[in-house]
């Protein structure tokens, strides 16, 4: 008889603790086109190129009436176009990072073969996405393209335009 006030109370304690989540929406987010730029001169190894966004999350979710709280995030597509008529030395295989100003470098894309200078790149994803929640409340993302360069060395910028999507989960 003792066990029922007890599955009572945690019966009514989980009820409100359900009610009181909140309702969430996923919404799909793509950046701008972004000009991921290496500055030359490059030599044969990895190069870093690098691309920043800067955002205002009020203008990314118009549709959150309060302040917009990020639950989930994740990464969905990354493409990497190389510019038409732009000249390229022979590259080879890509990795991109992300971060944050207050967090740390996240990997979340990878291109395993040599990188076409002639079509759209899409990398594939990387399967453990850590904190990206707190780094896309900090309205400002700092995309890394660590690019392997075969040839001896190219003087020149290397510039690709950079298009992320991601799966993003707010409260209403």
């Amino acid at each position: 008889m003792k066990t029922y006030p007890k599955f009572a109370i945690l019966m009514l304690l989980s009820i409100f603790i359900c009610s009181c989540s909140g309702e969430t929406k996923t919404h799909t987010v793509k950046t701008p086109k972004l000009a991921l730029t290496a500055s030359g001169p490059l030599f044969q190894g990895s190069n870093t190129a690098t691309a920043t966004w800067n955002y205002d999350l009020k203008e990314l979710f118009p549709n959150v009436k309060e302040e917009v709280e990020i639950k989930s995030a994740r990464v969905s597509s990354i493409q990497v176009m190389p510019i038409k008529e732009a000249d390229y030395p022979q590259l080879g295989k890509m990795v991109v990072e992300m971060k944050s100003p207050n967090t740390k470098m996240t990997r979340i894309g990878l291109l395993d073969a040599d990188l076409d200078v002639n079509e759209t790149n899409n990398l594939s994803i990387a399967d453990v996405q850590e904190d990206l929640e707190e780094t896309f409340t900090d309205e400002k993302i700092i995309f890394v393209g660590d690019i392997d360069m075969k040839d001896e060395q190219f003087y020149d910028d290397l510039r690709f335009d950079l298009v992320v999507t991601f799966d993003i989960e707010t409260n209403m």
